[in-house]
């Protein structure tokens, strides 16, 4: 009986726990949040200015999003419609380059302005490069009639004396050899006729008449042309080594038969030319 007392109380408490619960109020909560927040905007809107009602911005929309301009237009720009180019940096173009043409195609008188010329480099210039100006046409001849009786006499002959009249036909010769690089007889003769130089033909004493009378030097004639360089020394040793390596002209300009000769040079700025004239006589005299 007890145990049946005992059973039933204990029933009535349950029984009464259960009612309490039912009509028990639930726990305070904190307030659900918004669900304004939660929701993503998937147009852009059509105003730039922002909406009134303060949201609470989700992780997503803490992101830094690019600044929109006014004057943009109000759709949605989002996709680029060109590719950009920036993976690939443009190429530069290429500078022309100008090939200048080689010493040796193209011979360069230097002129006043250019007897100095500095080294190009990237650090300061340390030294000039001088070049020196061309020597006087008078100088390289005497030095060209001193290597002529130079090699003369080395091969055992003897040495030529230079006569001053023939010279200044050889001067003379020098300019028409400019224009005209040739033993030319007509030009000999009318070198000859300007100078009054050499032997007068008068046809009368021969009983010929109407013949033009006419002044002849009657000289044996070796005429050159270079662009040869450096000092004079060195051009006059160019220019007679040339004519003593030369088979026909040695004959007669390195020949003990002819004693006498003039040597004329002149430099137009680019060759120089030389007339030695050779003579069994001596034609100053005539």
């Amino acid at each position: 009986m007890k145990k049946i007392i005992i059973l039933l109380l204990c029933c009535g408490v349950l029984i009464g726990m259960v009612g309490c619960g039912g009509n028990t109020a639930p726990p305070p909560t904190e307030s659900p949040p918004t669900t304004v927040s939660e929701t993503i905007i998937t147009e852009t809107p059509t105003e730039t200015t922002p909406p009134a009602t303060a949201v609470e911005p989700t992780e997503k929309e803490n992101e830094p999003t690019p600044t929109e301009s006014k004057d943009q237009p109000t759709e949605p720009t989002v996709t680029a419609t060109e590719p950009t180019t920036t993976a690939k940096p443009t190429e530069e173009p290429k500078p022309t380059v100008i090939t200048k043409p080689t010493e040796s195609s193209v011979a360069k008188t230097p002129t006043e302005n250019e007897c100095i010329t500095i080294l190009e480099t990237d650090d300061p210039p340390t030294e000039e490069i001088i070049i020196p100006p061309k020597p006087s046409a008078d100088t390289v001849a005497q030095k060209v009639a001193e290597y002529i009786n130079q090699f003369r006499t080395e091969q055992g002959d003897v040495t030529a004396t230079v006569i001053p009249g023939l010279t200044e036909y050889c001067k003379y010769r020098c300019t028409q050899l400019k224009t005209n690089f040739a033993h030319d007889t007509a030009d000999q003769r009318a070198t000859a006729e300007a100078l009054q130089y050499g032997e007068y033909v008068d046809w009368s004493l021969y009983g010929i008449e109407g013949e033009e009378n006419y002044y002849t030097a009657n000289v044996r004639e070796a005429i050159g042309k270079g662009n040869w360089g450096g000092m004079a020394d060195e051009i006059a040793y160019s220019i007679a080594n040339g004519f003593r390596n030369s088979k026909g002209h040695w004959s007669y300009v390195g020949s003990s038969k002819y004693n006498y000769m003039a040597v004329g040079v002149m430099y137009d700025g680019y060759y120089w030319y030389v007339c030695v004239c050779m003579d069994s006589e001596n034609t100053d005299l005539k």
